[in-house]
């Protein structure tokens, strides 16, 4: 089946036409996100690592968002870690139900963070989730991988490199529809410490695919 969206990240112009990038400086992370770290290339869009100069953290890294949304199929995108600890380099969905779809908070060297959250509207409802760690024998980090999510009505079937890895049952609790978000986060909870000098060591996204479910697979 052909895909509704893909790109490989080669055109800047399409990077502006279908992409937000953000903009903030969390306390929680020791890097803003600055629209500038994120750049096509001829491998992808690589997101820097650069020396901060106008934002509280030291160093400041990339993050967007698409502008589109999109309802249930399989979502899938061929990433390249940074090679240092400390990096979070994530993948995932965010509902307009106010659920976030953790296809991969991938970590140096063969870690990846998989799950699910609902986060509150208002006090009167309370934050879920559930996660899963998936551990790999190889560095993820010397090439690409590829990091996918099927969203059906009924479950989420989470894969990488095409294998299966975790799955929920979601009994059409989630209806979205969702914006797909690409970032790097320097963070000591990423895998260990940030180094001294994490400046030059970057996430590169090779590509990324969408393929809607048809009517009779909903």
């Amino acid at each position: 089946m052909a895909p509704i969206f893909t790109t490989t990240f080669s055109k800047p112009d399409e990077l502006r036409s279908d992409w937000t990038a953000q903009t903030d400086d969390l306390a929680a992370l020791k890097s803003c996100r600055r629209p500038g770290n994120v750049e096509t290339s001829n491998v992808g869009a690589r997101f820097a690592t650069l020396v901060a100069t106008d934002c509280r953290a030291r160093w400041s890294t990339g993050s967007i968002f698409t502008k589109a949304q999109y309802s249930y199929g399989f979502f899938e995108a061929t990433i390249k870690i940074a090679d240092i600890k400390g990096m979070n380099n994530a993948f995932w969905l965010t509902t307009q139900d106010h659920y976030e779809i953790d296809i991969g908070e991938v970590q140096y060297p063969n870690y990846s963070h998989i799950g699910l959250q609902y986060w509150p509207t208002d006090k009167s409802e309370k934050h879920a989730g559930v996660g899963f760690g998936a551990k790999f024998t190889d560095n993820l980090s010397y090439g690409f991988h590829d990091y996918g999510v099927l969203w059906t009505p009924k479950e989420l079937i989470f894969e990488v490199d095409g294998e299966p890895v975790a799955a929920l049952v979601t009994n059409d609790a989630i209806k979205g529809p969702v914006n797909i978000w690409l970032s790097a986060a320097l963070a000591d909870w990423a895998g260990g410490s940030v180094p001294d000098h994490p400046e030059g060591h970057g996430m590169v996204v090779k590509s990324l695919r969408v393929i809607g479910l048809k009517a009779s697979e909903r």
